[in-house]
């Protein structure tokens, strides 16, 4: 299933940062950590109401202008930084999760899902 926006939503109607990736596949990307946040239960969002479909592309924009902002799609898909030394200063960061794992989820997106209970966990929520 491809992205619910496209780059003339992002930049028209969103009005998000500018992207230096390739916007489409930030898109892509995007929607597939928001149909992960959502347990996958947006298959097709033109059933839903108007109201539910606005958010979830907002949603998925939030989550573009986010990664672009952290670094775009290689700060998406690398497994961050584990340690690094600045001449006798050293810092180990360690990358098996924990406090020092990485913030994927946007919090504007966490919140635009949240507003219309998408994040819902429990049974029979769509």
């Amino acid at each position: 299933m491809s992205a619910p926006v496209d780059a003339a939503y992002y930049t028209d109607v969103y009005k998000g940062a500018e992207v230096y990736d390739a916007l489409d596949v930030l898109l892509e990307r995007s929607f597939d950590i928001v149909q992960q946040h959502t347990l996958y239960r947006l298959d097709d969002i033109s059933k839903l109401p108007n109201f539910m479909q606005e958010n979830i592309k907002k949603a998925v924009c939030a989550q573009a202008e986010y990664i672009n902002a952290n670094g775009g799609l290689e700060w998406l898909n690398s497994g961050g930084i584990a340690s690094f030394s600045i001449g006798k200063f050293s810092m180990s960061g360690g990358s098996s999760g924990g406090a020092t794992a990485k913030q994927i989820a946007a919090p504007t997106m966490l919140a635009y899902l949240e507003a219309v209970g998408l994040l819902y966990r429990g049974g029979g929520a769509l």
